[in-house]
């Protein structure tokens, strides 16, 4: 028996679906924005994916936060300008999702001593 996707799965994979589509009909037309439309459709995708791959909610958001970081670097990496902004939202968005793991292992810890059994 398959367990029902989370709603936040479908709701990326419907917003990724929905820019996947925009980025080939701008191709289709011959705007080169749809490389960006395209990738970020991809991470919404991927986003989705991590939704209905991690069951535990507090294991969702460090997940969530390194795949951001993974499109910031990506994102910083494309755009010469932008690459030390780029490093720095990652380097922000991975400590982050340490900080968040980190306080779901504990949350997790305490709930285990706690409870009886």
């Amino acid at each position: 028996m398959r367990r029902a996707s989370p709603p936040s799965a479908v709701v990326f994979a419907v917003i990724g679906a929905v820019l996947l589509v925009s980025a080939l009909v701008l191709g289709i037309l011959g705007s080169f924005a749809f490389i960006a439309i395209a990738s970020v459709g991809m991470f919404f995708i991927a986003a989705a994916l991590i939704a209905q791959a991690v069951p535990s909610p507090e294991s969702r958001a460090p997940a969530g936060l390194a795949l951001a970081a993974l499109a910031i670097i990506l994102f910083g990496m494309t755009t010469m300008p932008l690459s030390n902004l780029g490093w720095a939202l990652a380097a922000i968005a991975v400590a982050c999702g340490l900080l968040v793991a980190a306080a779901s292992a504990a949350r997790a810890r305490r709930r285990a001593v706690s409870s009886p059994g």
